[in-house]
């Protein structure tokens, strides 16, 4: 088989004969030059490179100290602009991340935070929490629940119930407000001040009892006092004839993010009463601290 680049396969593509002088000087047949190609990345790989940097972003946003930048994200990253563009764009679409109205950072979206608690709410009932939550609920034989704020609410990710005729009945993922119940006021008053500023500024403080506080200046400085004292009481402010307290389950990584707390009625303890049982609530939580 001839060569491309013989005597003849020159005269055939160029149409002209070569020379005699470089014919004396040309090998039968060239070496042949390897070619190196890039490898064709698969779709698939292309996909999984993708949702990889989804994840990562979506792991930074979460993780932040404070609410970072597109900007901010591109140089941690070290993503092209134009690729992180893209990325925030889908995920805020999607709803798992949102922007902040005043100054456009990334916050966590209400899909995203629904999907969170919906995996600590399931493997809460699978692992060792829920059976500590169990022996606390024993041994104040009063209902005890977790639960950690989701779109402007407390929303219960685990709970037992007292074995009780008087006892209240509500499911893990129940949602309830945060200015007038015992985990609502305790995790708003650990929130960077910031955060609990726009709360107080943006909720809607409904009247649910007598008790309740509908008065933003009260409710900020009851958030003070409680913020100092590292509890909180519920005095009937959500539910007539309920108390509740609730202390805060430590996180290492900064402020709590949940809140362990007892509910009983008002027709089997006072609430002058209700602080005795801080020291066990507090070594609950010190214990359910390790497993989220």
């Amino acid at each position: 088989m001839e060569s491309p680049l013989d005597h003849k396969g020159i005269q055939r593509q160029t149409g002209l004969a070569p020379s005699n002088n470089l014919l004396k000087h040309m090998p039968d047949t060239m070496p042949t030059v390897p070619v190196k190609r890039k490898p064709v990345e698969s779709a698939d790989s292309n996909h999984a490179g993708a949702l990889s940097k989804a994840l990562d972003v979506l792991e930074m946003v979460v993780s932040s100290p404070y609410p970072p930048s597109a900007a901010h994200i591109t140089d941690e990253l070290k993503l092209p602009r134009p690729t992180t563009n893209r990325i925030l764009s889908n995920l805020v679409r999607l709803n798992f991340l949102k922007r902040d109205l005043k100054q456009r950072q990334l916050i966590e979206g209400d899909r995203l935070l629904k999907l969170a608690l919906n995996v600590i709410a399931r493997a809460t009932q699978r692992g060792p929490s829920h059976e500590i939550l169990r022996e606390l609920s024993g041994r104040t034989q009063e209902t005890c629940n977790v639960g950690a704020i989701a779109s402007g609410r407390i929303r219960y990710i685990d709970r037992v119930e007292a074995h009780w005729p008087l006892s209240l009945r509500l499911e893990p993922g129940s949602e309830v407000p945060l200015h007038c119940t015992a985990i609502g006021k305790l995790l708003l008053s650990n929130l960077p001040a910031p955060q609990r500023e726009k709360y107080l500024k943006a909720m809607h403080l409904a009247h649910y009892t007598d008790n309740t506080i509908t008065d933003v200046d009260k409710l900020a400085a009851g958030l003070d006092k409680i913020a100092k004292q590292g509890f909180s009481i519920d005095n009937e402010e959500h539910l007539p004839g309920v108390l509740g307290l609730a202390v805060p389950i430590p996180n290492p990584q900064g402020f709590p993010v949940l809140g362990l707390a007892m509910a009983a009625p008002s027709a089997r303890i006072s609430v002058d009463e209700l602080p005795a049982h801080l020291p066990l609530l507090r070594q609950y939580a010190e214990r359910l601290a390790l497993c989220y």
